[in-house]
């Protein structure tokens, strides 16, 4: 019976210690961002330019219902209510086609584990942390080699909730941070708050599941870490098929679609996230290749070098 008692303690020991590992504060972050009500106020930080965006969610009347609002500038916002998404602008002419701002949470949705820890040294500092008035874990993502950017996060200690996030580039440069100033997880949501103003301008948002389709392009290389996560390729239109790559935390987007004019290879970076394009010949047939990912630029070069028509095990 003694016995049976140590082995009992010491398997609830090692759960406790397992719950607060960098990992699981951070898979307790994405469970955090659909399962609390929550109001905030957070700066977004990216290539030396500053906003600040108040984001609300709440479950009313068995409806969830999001918004983000940019608090600065034009004032754009977007609401959601289940699966309805609609954009609003102060005046029609503020209306930019196929505009709508990302919530600041989705990158963080699949995180995984494994893919994780294979690219990342993952730890937790063992200090005091404060952000906004909460008291937080700070959580940090250490490249294992120059394919990717570092990591730094801080978690409510109570609730798991995402308090600050910087993206560093080498030399801790930082790309990127969104930091909240102020966030309550009680807040007096009605469905009236995620109403547009009648003098505003609307316009509405149906997300359509692009088509699956064979995978006809292939990586003779990826980074450590680094996996399709589709095997199939997604068909965003009659030209243009799209594959996805993922190290468990920075995503890169991979566009593939037939061309007419030869381009060079060129990239344009925004804070944190690289953009890349090039034309590449395939027999008799022109291809055009862009790349969109939150990681060096070196690492879209390398990409750009070794994708292969045809597809593959990878």
């Amino acid at each position: 019976m003694i016995r049976a008692l140590f082995l009992t303690t010491l398997l609830s020991l090692s759960g406790a210690v397992s719950a607060h590992s960098g990992v699981e504060w951070l898979l307790r972050m994405t469970e955090s961002f659909d399962s609390l009500a929550y109001d905030g106020v957070f700066v977004h930080q990216e290539a030396g330019a500053m906003n600040s965006m108040r984001v609300r969610r709440g479950l009313i009347g068995g409806v969830e219902y999001e918004s983000l609002e940019d608090l600065d500038g034009r004032r754009i916002a977007v609401i959601r209510a289940d699966d309805s998404v609609i954009c609003v602008f102060p005046d029609k002419e503020d209306y930019v086609a196929g505009f709508v701002p990302n919530e600041p949470f989705k990158r963080f949705q699949q995180l995984d584990r494994e893919r994780l820890e294979q690219a990342y040294d993952i730890s937790v500092v063992d200090k005091e942390q404060r952000i906004a008035s909460r008291d937080a874990v700070k959580v940090t993502l250490t490249p294992k080699d120059e394919f990717r950017y570092a990591h730094r996060f801080w978690v409510d200690k109570e609730n798991g909730f995402l308090l600050k996030h910087d993206v560093l580039g080498p030399s801790d440069a930082l790309l990127e941070r969104i930091q909240f100033t102020s966030v309550t997880f009680t807040p007096d949501l009605k469905a009236s708050d995620f109403t547009p103003n009648d003098e505003s301008y609307t316009q509405h948002f149906t997300e359509v599941e692009p088509t699956v389709v064979e995978r006809r392009w292939h990586f003779d290389w990826l980074p450590a870490g680094f996996s399709l996560v589709w095997q199939d390729a997604r068909r965003l239109n009659d030209n243009t098929n799209m594959l996805l790559l993922s190290d468990g935390m920075s995503t890169v987007s991979v566009f593939v679609e037939q061309t007419d004019k030869k381009r060079p290879e060129t990239f344009m970076n925004l804070g944190a996230t690289i953009a890349g394009e090039k034309s590449i010949q395939v027999d008799d047939k022109l291809y055009l290749l862009t790349m969109v990912g939150e990681v060096p630029a070196q690492t879209l070069q390398r990409l750009m070098a070794v994708i292969m028509p045809g597809s593959s095990n990878d």
